[in-house]
């Protein structure tokens, strides 16, 4: 059998690299997870010139997995992309991570109040309308449960 010397290898053409996909499944998230961490500046693709296929490196494996595990600890894409930024100029992001994830956990001490105070408000009007019914539709502009608790804040 008589090989065509027109077909080129494969091997050859293809770049060393993970496609969307492969880097998705190896790292256990989307293709979709990736194409939006890669549009986010986390991630970095070489293309392919000839089909303009995305190809990333088998060490972006354990850059999503970081990302997943900051986003874990409620960190932001902006915070870390800053841990990134921080890294490739080369200086330990230690320090910085660590007044990110002090910055989060206030923010949501903060949220848990806030929550706290709406469900208060909530059961406060529940409890008002077992109470005392609603009031008729020509009684208010809009709908009388709400417009009869007035403003609470």
């Amino acid at each position: 059998m008589m090989l065509n010397s027109n077909v080129i290898s494969l091997e050859a053409t293809t770049p060393c690299g993970l496609h969307v996909s492969e880097l998705a499944e190896q790292a256990g998230v989307t293709a979709a997870t990736i194409r939006y961490y890669s549009r986010a500046g986390l991630l970095h693709a070489t293309r392919d010139p000839h089909n303009g296929y995305r190809y990333f490196s088998p060490a972006d494996v354990k850059r999503v997995q970081f990302i997943r595990q900051s986003q874990d600890l409620g960190l932001k894409i902006a915070d870390i992309k800053t841990i990134f930024d921080s890294v490739e100029q080369g200086h330990a992001p230690c320090t910085k991570v660590e007044i990110l994830v002090r910055q989060r956990l206030d923010a949501i001490s903060r949220q848990i109040e806030e929550l706290r105070a709406t469900k208060k408000r909530i059961a406060a009007a529940i409890h008002e309308w077992e109470e005392n019914g609603s009031l008729s539709a020509e009684e208010a502009r809009f709908c009388p449960l709400i417009e009869r608790l007035g403003c609470g804040h």
